[in-house]
């Protein structure tokens, strides 16, 4: 089912207020009771591990297995901002749609969701609720996200294949005018270097020398965002000086000036990337002509 296709689900939320303040915590709980005929969530759990893989726990009183007629759905403003994304669902970028059978992740692409293939979504179901798992790369790479979840019964489908909720009955985690939760990814940062060069490989004396480092972050498997870079080379043990550094897509780079009396001098330098308190270093060596 598209999540476009889920009028009922969708009109509902748009009830929704934004939050007045994001929360660190990992367990949000949810009124009970609101409404007999729909599944009843209690609470809803979000962890993630050092991979990035986020793991969404959402508790379901009374419903102790998937039925056919049942549809949860997590919407997911990865930017964690509502002035973006799907403005009938407060910015969602994401949506996660299971249903008996299938777990499926669909984008928000400025009109409409279109499905997204993912390979680390998975889910499971138990008696006491769904449990749904996702990489972080999978979602645009987001470090923090607020989100909402909604869980019905009573969704069939018509000769067309099409769902039908003219008999559907949901619960909404947060409830109407109480806005969204708010999570944020936190991980033990590591860096994986992937490409290291300095060039040219024989610099010449007077000449300009350049190195770059590109870094991917474990959490996201994707390249690093924000962050510092250090640079520092010597030529025949002094200093050189630093023309221009910067770190944009994933890359470090930096650039020095050498000597015109260097010639025949080895210059050594390293390259250094921070980000979060993680760093990742790569040293060369030439000599100068």
């Amino acid at each position: 089912m598209k999540p476009s296709s889920v009028p009922l689900a969708f009109v509902l939320l748009a009830l929704f207020a934004p939050s007045a303040a994001a929360s660190n915590s990992q367990t949000f709980l949810d009124s009970t009771g609101e409404n007999p005929q729909a599944p009843d969530i209690t609470s809803v759990v979000v962890s993630n591990d050092d991979g990035g893989i986020v793991t969404f726990k959402l508790n379901i009183a009374n419903r102790p297995s998937l039925t056919p007629d049942m549809e949860i759905d997590f919407f997911l403003d990865t930017d964690s901002n509502p002035a973006t994304g799907d403005p009938n669902s407060l910015g969602a970028e994401y949506v996660i749609q299971l249903v008996q059978g299938s777990v499926d992740l669909y984008a928000w692409n400025g009109a409409d969701y279109r499905a997204v293939a993912t390979p680390s979504l998975v889910y499971s179901y138990d008696a006491s609720g769904a449990t749904v798992k996702v990489r972080a790369s999978d979602l645009g790479g987001t470090h923090a996200f607020n989100f909402s979840a909604a869980a019905g019964s009573g969704v069939t489908v018509d000769a067309t294949g099409s769902p039908n909720y003219d008999n559907a009955a949901f619960d909404l985690a947060p409830d109407p005018q109480h806005g969204t939760f708010a999570y944020q990814v936190r991980t033990t940062l590591r860096l994986t270097v992937t490409n290291f060069q300095a060039s040219p490989a024989v610099p010449r004396a007077g000449g300009t020398l350049s190195a770059s480092l590109a870094a991917t972050e474990n959490d996201t498997e994707g390249p690093f965002t924000g962050g510092a870079v250090s640079c520092r080379a010597t030529a025949g043990g002094k200093t050189l000086a630093v023309s221009s550094h910067s770190v944009a897509n994933g890359v470090a780079s930096c650039v020095w000036r050498v000597p015109k009396n260097a010639h025949g001098k080895r210059v050594v330098g390293t390259v250094t990337v921070s980000v979060r308190g993680a760093t990742a270093t790569r040293t060369f060596s030439a000599k100068i002509r």
